[in-house]
């Protein structure tokens, strides 16, 4: 079966999680051909090779800011991000008929999907979180994403129906055809491994520009008074390095078995609140601090509710202090459900076929 399988390429995160999925359908035998841009194509690149073939699909535009606009300036890019998937679908459209596709699957890419193949949308985030003062819009959210989800076979929910990761994300709806939503389950690119943890913490750095870089500044700036053994990613696919001063190493890039190998090592681990990187961490079922993208609802809204649920401990990007922060962050459980993703791929598989 000849796959077409279009990812969003705002950072890495959703190129992390379909990995697991991909492998699977490359293990069965069929053809996938990937379109995405930016780091997301680099880290598919580095992981899958020449087992894919891959198409470089422009980004839609970013609304990530420095300012605390996010949600203006998003409401302003609307319009240019409902051109990008019109034409999005356009090209879609014409792949389908040049390659004769028999699936598209896509992974936040509202934009690919076909009237004539079997198309699947993977997202975890059917309802915009948006601040306190505008939740009444939030009805409206959900009224956008089902009318963009109108031309999907199936919208494939990547957590529990029950005890989600996601909260009110994917849950709660009130607007959405129960017979076109599937919860598949989380799923990581990673695996629980028996390993001595011997890492007292993981530093990832990820997300969208700008902020990846200012969060990866503060960070280095206060990882010098942390005691112990700390590893740092930069999350940047573009050139695979590895510096170490004292008791810090710092790596640009590494490859799913390497980051796989860290994770199971880390005692505790401290990044972005991205559903990606929160479902990596409950998978391997590790202690995290979670620091949410400035003005980002959704992670904001996930820090908040993963630390109700009593699970992770998390502060905002201007307020956190690592020394005093991360003794708070250890007296938190870890999500209760580990090893996951097999299940979860099983479920996938079952749905597409």
């Amino acid at each position: 079966m000849k796959v077409l399988f279009g990812l969003c390429a705002w950072g890495i995160g959703h190129a992390t999680r379909s990995l697991p999925l991909i492998k699977k359908l490359i293990s069965e035998g069929n053809e996938v051909t990937i379109a995405t841009s930016g780091r997301a194509l680099r880290l598919l690149k580095n992981e899958l090779g020449k087992q894919v073939k891959y198409i470089t699909f422009p980004a839609f535009p970013n609304p990530y800011t420095h300012t605390k606009f996010f949600v203006l300036k998003f409401s302003l890019y609307l319009p240019s991000i409902i051109a990008a998937i019109s034409r999005e679908r356009l090209k879609v459209s014409k792949l389908v008929s040049k390659y004769g596709y028999d699936m598209i699957i896509s992974d936040h890419a509202y934009g690919f999907n076909s009237k004539k193949i079997p198309s699947y949308l993977i997202i975890h985030q059917i309802r915009f979180i948006l601040p306190r003062k505008l939740r009444k819009v939030e009805t409206f959210t959900e009224t956008f994403n089902k009318l963009i989800t109108q031309g999907f076979s199936k919208v494939l929910i990547l957590d529990f129906e029950k005890k989600g990761l996601s909260g009110d994300l994917s849950h709660n709806l009130n607007l959405f055809n129960k017979k076109k939503i599937c919860y598949m389950g989380p799923t990581s690119s990673f695996e629980r491994k028996s390993v001595k943890k011997d890492i007292d913490y993981l530093i990832s750095i990820s997300g969208p520009e700008p902020q990846r870089t200012i969060f990866e500044e503060k960070v280095l700036e206060q990882i010098q008074y942390l005691k112990g053994k700390i590893v740092v990613t930069t999350g940047k696919p573009e050139k695979k390095s590895k510096k170490v001063k004292g008791n810090v190493t710092i790596y640009n890039y590494l490859t799913s078995e390497e980051r796989e190998n860290l994770l199971s090592r880390a005692k505790m681990v401290i990044s972005r609140s991205g559903y990606s990187t929160v479902c990596d961490v409950a998978e391997v079922g590790a202690k995290a601090f979670f620091i949410p993208t400035p003005q980002q609802t959704e992670q904001e809204y996930l820090a908040k509710y993963l630390e109700e649920k009593g699970w992770f401990y998390s502060k905002s990007q201007a307020d956190f202090n690592l020394v005093k922060d991360l003794k708070k962050a250890e007296k938190f459980s870890s999500y209760p459900k580990k090893d996951f993703t097999r299940k979860s791929v099983k479920t996938f598989m079952k749905i597409i076929k």
